[in-house]
């Protein structure tokens, strides 16, 4: 039996440490089969974007002999390395003034990698240092860009006075991206938000949004059939000592920590942080995604606009609801979406167009919800 982890995001790393790993590489291979691909990702926080990255990161780097056993391993792929810049603003943290700090952890960021490729870089803006990190790892082959958590310092910043001058800070950084398309042969964008195309992006008009591509609605996160096929083991031994029978022990399981769905018609997925821990705890039924954290970017802008957490889900509403926005006209219901604080429940069509019903997506989140951010709200 692999051991069970919630806090390993690299993928090597999991492979290494005999961890147990849920099959997604099925997904990678048809994101990596065109020559160039440019693509966008907004899923909820802990919701494996650090590892689908990673995941990412050693096929470019030809790890094949980690994916021994997986679906890609035997597909008709090179395996040939190519350079890889792997951005992360998961540690992104403001200490007193953001809109100074942020080119410096940019130009920090960027002066690492560069460092352990042995690149020199000149004193420069983070934009120019990026470009001139491109155009060097080129020099080797086309470049393989990975960004995780594109949005952070939008988001822990989103009450700020300042949030328009680091969104402009942001959007030069990444507007290097695009007179270097020729350069990438992939280019993979995650975060939380979906401010893609319309501020941050909004020079990348070939990013691909995968956001709610049927086609990847259950790459991220289990599906029931991963959950009874991967953790069939752990199920067995925590429902021992109960006296549910096998399809209420799943049903229970399932009532707790499913229902995510992140296309109208796709099938629902677990949260993965979730599951690791509830088996962690010999299947004890808690709150696990909430003891995490919860963010403060959320109750910060409900609170901003006096938003009504008790009316929000009593109506249907429309697709726009799901679409990028401006950083001065954000719905709290579309980052409630976009956070997994909600999900779609239903749809019906209102004069040909599509509506979607909301609500929690299971006990978790509903209590945690209450207990946490309507009482901090309140």
């Amino acid at each position: 039996m692999k051991d069970l982890t919630s806090g390993v995001y690299s993928f090597e790393n999991l492979i290494n440490g005999n961890f147990l790993y849920v099959d997604k590489t099925e997904y990678i291979w048809q994101l990596i089969r065109p020559a160039n691909a440019m693509y966008f990702l907004s899923r909820p926080r802990r919701f494996g974007k650090s590892l689908t990255l990673s995941t990412l990161k050693a096929v470019f780097e030809g790890k094949k002999e980690l994916f021994k056993g997986l679906a890609i391993y035997d597909k008709p792929f090179e395996w040939k390395p190519c350079p890889v810049i792997h951005l992360s603003f998961g540690d992104y943290n403001i200490v007193s003034d953001a809109k100074n700090e942020l080119p410096n952890y940019l130009n920090s960021k960027i002066r690492k990698i560069a460092q352990d490729h042995a690149i020199s870089l000149p004193d420069d803006t983070p934009a120019n240092c990026f470009s001139c990190l491109i155009d060097k790892m080129y020099e080797q082959g086309q470049v393989v860009i990975l960004v995780d958590e594109y949005d952070k310092p939008i988001l822990d910043n989103i009450t700020s006075p300042d949030v328009k001058e680091l969104l402009r800070i942001l959007k030069g950084f990444y507007s290097v991206l695009k007179d270097r398309n020729d350069k990438e042969r992939l280019l993979f964008v995650t975060g939380v938000s979906k401010f893609c195309h319309v501020s941050l992006f909004s020079d990348l008009n070939n990013l691909t949004d995968l956001t709610m591509d049927a086609r990847y609605a259950t790459m991220l996160g289990y599906t029931q059939g991963e959950l009874e096929t991967y953790f069939a083991d752990r199920i067995e031994a925590s429902e021992k000592n109960r006296t549910l029978r096998h399809e209420d022990f799943l049903a229970e399981i399932k009532n707790w920590y499913d229902g995510f769905r992140f296309e109208d018609n796709s099938e629902t997925v677990y949260n993965p942080v979730s599951i690791a821990k509830f088996f962690e705890q010999g299947g004890k039924f808690r709150n696990y995604w909430f003891e995490t954290g919860t963010p403060k970017f959320l109750m910060e802008l409900a609170k901003s606009r006096n938003f009504d957490f008790a009316s929000a889900l009593d109506e249907p509403v429309p697709a726009i609801s799901f679409s990028a926005f401006e950083i001065d006209d954000i719905d709290p219901l579309t980052l409630l979406y976009q956070a997994g604080y909600v999900t779609i429940k239903g749809t019906e069509q209102v004069m040909g167009e599509t509506w979607y019903r909301l609500d929690f997506p299971n006990r978790e989140v509903s209590g945690a919800f209450t207990a946490y951010l309507l009482n901090s709200y309140l």
